[in-house]
């Protein structure tokens, strides 16, 4: 028989004794498809799956996942009542964000109402002033020079929290044009019309005006809650890791294949 004094027993325990990893929440867009919404209470659409991924590759951290509206998860992290976010474009005026490596590059357009189209417009945005422009709430695409003249007044702003009630507005004629991510436009247009929402005509009503620069996606962390959150510096630099890794190996742009194409709702 095997005899240990009590403490050499109790050492060996917890030697052997796993650490359950640390459970991190990440807030998400709940109204981004196919990039990050909230299906049936969950998280889902492509940088979700991407975070999911990438949770299972860190050491010591589990990802959890919470869908917001945007603006909320804003908030939260500019208050430092909420560590993470995803997935904010990169913005210096966030002055209480910073980010993580980047890991996913959006491609941003402008699509118009055709018949506001027959006005020859080829300047951005200068050909577009005396517009109105749906835009996701929150959201602050289409670069400085659009923002300054939609704060002179030179251009209307409509807001929806999503893209698809900004789509519906645009279809049914409440604003001229919409500016987001090209893949997240055409995504929420084959639902529309697959469920009958809009038809083949209304769809045909718009067109792609102008194509801007591309967004970045990253993941936005506060810096107002480093006593809270004491292994924040650790997690970003493990996250940091895990992504420029799924990055080379392509398993980011199988993840966006296998998302567009795997019958997500």
């Amino acid at each position: 028989m095997i005899r240990c004094g009590l403490l050499l027993c109790w050492a060996g325990l917890a030697l052997g004794a796993t650490v359950p990893p640390r459970q991190v929440v990440v807030l998400t867009d709940n109204g981004y498809p196919p990039y990050s919404y909230e299906a049936d209470g969950r998280a889902v659409g492509v940088y979700n799956e991407v975070l999911r991924a990438a949770s299972q590759r860190m050491e010591g951290y589990r990802i959890e996942l919470r869908p917001v509206p945007w603006k909320r998860g804003l908030v939260e992290l500019e208050a430092g009542r909420a560590m993470a976010l995803s997935p904010p474009y990169y913005r210096p005026e966030r002055e209480y964000m910073s980010y993580s490596a980047p890991f996913w590059q959006e491609q941003v357009v402008v699509y118009c109402r055709a018949e506001v189209m027959r006005t020859p417009r080829q300047h951005w945005p200068a050909d577009f002033l005396g517009l109105r422009f749906g835009n996701n709430t929150g959201f602050r695409p289409g670069g400085k020079v659009f923002w300054q003249a939609v704060q002179r007044g030179e251009i209307q702003l409509d807001e929806a929290p999503d893209t698809r009630g900004n789509l519906l507005k645009l279809i049914n004629g409440r604003m001229d044009c919409y500016l987001n991510d090209k893949l997240s436009i055409h995504y929420m247009l084959d639902r529309l019309q697959r469920r009958g929402a809009i038809s083949a005509s209304q769809r045909g009503e718009l067109v792609e005006a102008v194509s801007l620069n591309g967004e970045q996606a990253y993941i936005g962390f506060s810096k107002r809650g480093s006593q809270r959150y004491p292994y924040q510096d650790d997690f970003i630099q493990q996250l940091n890791a895990v992504l420029e890794r799924m990055k080379r190996e392509g398993r980011i742009a199988a993840i966006v294949e296998q998302v567009l194409h795997g019958g997500l709702p």
